[in-house]
């Protein structure tokens, strides 16, 4: 294509340089002659002032001289420069001594446009005096030639403006050539290149190789044609083999992957090929002349007909639906596009089998709200479900409640007997509540043994909602306490609730879960195997418990622990054992009594290394006790264990290590279990039991009574002593029911042969009535406090002495 030379890039961009260059060059120039001006003018008064200064002596002198040769001379001398056309001398009578005037320059355009700009000052006269001198003073007279002063200045400014029109004239001449040269005669030797690739299929050489842009614009351009070439010859030659066959493009339809199904816009199929066959499980002949809307779930034929007639020719359309086959049905994903066919419409149906899919999107949503163990709701899902109530019920003004449930010692069965049985206690736990709890409830699994329930709808006031509530809670807690019986375990695993109903003054569902979680420490704190609802109190023993826990992180560190000693002592006062009892010295609190924090321990997993210090610490000072000597009655130093801490795989020899090291005789030491972790644990501690019994350890059960008491553990296992709670000792009289019940204790112990210790013997008729029941050993105020190792060693010391004597 050939261009016009007033359409070509170089002129264009010569064109705008002149331009540009044009106004800038002229706005330079008069911002250049506006600062000439000012510096013109000044200039210009300056020379008046030194011509003045030059001739003012002399003409003061010959003034009052009176001589008019040498006025003659000065004001022919001022008239002599080109910018003074009158001068004239005057004496101080007001008589002109001496006065010369001669043609002033003629007035041109250019000075009447200068003296326009440029004003001066014409007519100058200058006082002469001499000395004091009083009166008219003599004076200097003269008048300036403005044209002359014009004009020179403004030929000076046209000069100036003249020659920058002609530089930026001259630059966009160059910048005309340069442009042409380097861009406009390269940009049309490339269109010519492209024109000839466009009109011929032979390759011609590349027109432009310079390493610049231009020349990076021509090898990407010949790059992609040489790519296009490629492609457009491999699809001539496919075009070319497509049309010398028309029985590929069946096969293609025949083998395609998807089900296919040609039909007409009133959905009548016409053909299909053989996925759609093999998919719907019918035949041919008995598929081609249905309607597709018979092989459709989701779509009768009105609707297929009606989306059918929507599909655009230009763009298909996706549908999903559910298609039914002759043995079973599967979800689909269709594409319907619109055929045209020697001027007859069709409707081509891609259907893909889907179920893999939608299996894999039902995965991903369970995953994301359902718990993956016990198929419970999750976390998500239950704040999504209590938000939605909570917003329901500050509309309605209907109340629900949370409840917030942990499994009792779960943690030490998981890790005794393993996380799968632990696992599936958890679901059968699950499916428990599941059929506890109404229908319109939600139960989920938060993580570990914490379940929460969501009971959205139960009363319009809080009275009764609490009332039903507590009614159901009441209901868990019977099923829960329930045995489980898995893989041949009998587990014991009760619960504990915490309640909190909504809404309240609370805004937010994780305050309510808050309040919940609060609540269930309580009823922890309480006993465990209870319910409790929340009151706002709770939440400052909430706190309270976090410090502690805190708290507990650093007591071993900074050695705040003690163990404090209370002696247990036989019927003639001789002292045959210590118990090992546990203090917290905190640092702000001062004592601390196991009570206030063992279970916090317990809950948090800090009691096995807790209990692994007691250990180390109580066999030392045992073992330093024996160095020192100690009264012959003295058999055995007591220490509890927790049943986390018995059940960690390392205890035993751990336990060993410690005896070796301290080289302490097995005999002199007893372990304290509780009932419960022997319920839960059976095999498992008798096994460890019976290891322990071999180094002569002596084992107790403590607080005996007061949990599932079971004679099959007092019968098979190793034990040498039961420990009689104070809750039994406290109120203790004769025939009172506390003492039938420490009767049938101490019965029992004498049958299978079992040392019993009383423990909270606070007075003598206490300890009376316990000699006259059986029991010969005792431990409580009555003898002696818990105290620190060195007052239990001076108490000791005392009894020796007293022996002696």
């Amino acid at each position: 294509m050939a261009f016009k030379f007033r359409h070509r890039i170089a002129f264009k961009q010569a064109r705008s340089v002149l331009l540009i260059s044009l106004l800038l060059g002229l706005i330079s120039t008069c911002w250049q002659i506006y600062f000439d001006l000012e510096l013109e003018e000044d200039s210009l008064q300056g020379r008046i002032e030194r011509i003045i200064v030059l001739h003012r002596e002399n003409a003061t002198r010959v003034v009052y001289n009176l001589d008019t040769e040498q006025a003659s001379d000065i004001t022919k001398a001022l008239i002599a420069n080109p910018m003074i056309y009158r001068a004239s001398l005057i004496d101080d009578f007001g008589d002109v001594l001496s006065k010369h005037i001669r043609e002033p320059a003629e007035q041109t355009t250019l000075a009447t446009i200068g003296r326009y700009f440029f004003r001066v000052k014409t007519h100058i006269s200058t006082p002469l005096t001499v000395g004091m001198q009083k009166g008219y003073p003599a004076q200097l007279v003269i008048d300036l030639d403005a044209t002359f002063i014009a004009e020179n200045f403004a030929h000076r400014a046209a000069v100036s403006l003249g020659l920058g029109v002609i530089h930026d004239v001259v630059l966009a001449c160059l910048f005309l050539l340069l442009i042409y040269r380097y861009l406009s005669q390269p940009v049309l030797k490339i269109a010519k290149w492209v024109n000839q690739l466009r009109n011929s299929n032979d390759y011609t050489r590349l027109p432009y190789t310079e390493l610049d842009e231009i020349g990076d614009l021509v090898f990407s351009f010949d790059k992609l044609w040489q790519e296009r070439k490629q492609v457009a010859d491999q699809l001539h030659d496919t075009i070319q083999d497509l049309s010398k066959s028309e029985h590929f493009s069946r096969s293609l339809m025949e083998n395609a992957g998807d089900a296919m199904f040609l039909c007409l816009p009133d959905t009548t199929i016409i053909q299909v090929n053989n996925q759609a066959v093999e998919t719907l499980g019918v035949a041919r002949d008995i598929l081609e002349g249905k309607k597709l809307a018979d092989f459709s779930q989701d779509y009768s034929p009105d609707q297929l007909q009606s989306l059918f007639g929507g599909i655009d020719a230009k763009q298909a359309q996706t549908f999903e639906d559910i298609q039914v086959g002759e043995k079973h049905r599967f979800p689909i994903e269709a594409r319907g596009i619109k055929l045209t066919l020697q001027d007859t419409s069709y409707i081509l149906v891609l259907a893909r089998d889907i179920t893999i899919r939608k299996e894999a999107e039902r995965q991903i949503y369970d995953l994301a709200f359902f718990d993956t163990l016990t198929g419970l709701a999750n976390r998500r899902l239950f704040l999504d479900r209590l938000t939605s109530s909570i917003e329901l019920h500050q509309v309605n003004k209907n109340y629900g409640a949370v409840l917030y449930l942990d499994l009792d010692r779960f943690k030490t069965i998981n890790d005794s007997l393993g996380h799968g049985i632990g696992d599936k206690l958890l679901c059968e736990v699950s499916q428990r509540l599941v059929e506890i709890l109404p229908g319109e409830s939600t139960c989920a699994r938060f993580g570990g043994d914490e379940f929460v329930v969501l009971l959205p709808s139960t009363s319009d006031s809080s009275d009764a909602c609490a009332e039903m509530v507590a009614s159901i809670a009441l209901k868990l807690l019977e099923h829960m306490a329930i045995p489980f019986e898995i893989y041949n375990h009998l587990l014991y695993c009760t619960a504990s609730i915490g309640i909190a109903v909504f809404p309240d003054n609370s805004n937010g569902a994780l305050d309510i879960l808050r309040h919940a979680d609060t609540a269930l420490y309580r009823a922890k704190a309480l006993g465990r195997n209870a319910f409790q609802f929340y009151d706002p109190e709770m939440q400052s023993s909430a706190q309270e418990r976090l410090e502690i826990e805190k708290g507990l992180h650093q007591a071993i560190e900074n050695n705040e622990f003690e163990l404090w000693f209370q002696p247990q002592v036989g019927a003639g006062d001789e002292v045959i054992g210590a118990e090992a009892l546990l203090r917290w010295c905190h640092p702000s609190k001062g004592i601390v009594f196991p009570g206030d924090f063992i279970s916090i321990a317990e809950d948090s997993g800090q009691i096995v290394e807790i209990g692994n210090w007691v250990l180390a610490q109580g066999i030392q000072q045992l073992s330093s006790w024996i160095e020192q000597g100690l009264p012959e009655s003295f058999r055995r130093m007591a220490i509890n264990i927790s049943p986390l801490q018995f059940m960690q795989v390392d205890f035993v020899d751990r336990i060993f290590d410690l005896m070796d090291t301290a080289q302490l005789p097995g005999h002199m030491l007893e372990l304290e279990i509780t009932e419960n972790m022997l319920l839960n644990n059976f095999e498992i501690a008798s096994s460890k039991m019976k290891l322990l019994k071999q180094r002569g350890i002596s084992f107790a059960i403590d607080d005996f009574g007061t949990g599932y008491s079971s004679l099959k553990y007092l019968r098979n296992l190793p034990l040498d002593i039961l420990k009689i709670d104070r809750s039994f000792v406290t109120n203790l009289r004769p025939s009172s029911e506390d003492a039938a019940i420490v009767q049938v204790i101490i019965a029992t112990a004498d049958r299978l042969d079992l040392v019993v210790v009383a423990e909270g013997v606070e007075t003598y008729a206490q300890r009376d009535t316990l000699l006259a029941l059986g029991c010969h050993v005792f431990q409580g105020y009555l003898y002696s406090k818990p105290v620190p190792a060195a007052d239990l060693y001076r108490f000791l010391q005392q009894k020796i002495k007293m022996v002696e004597c």
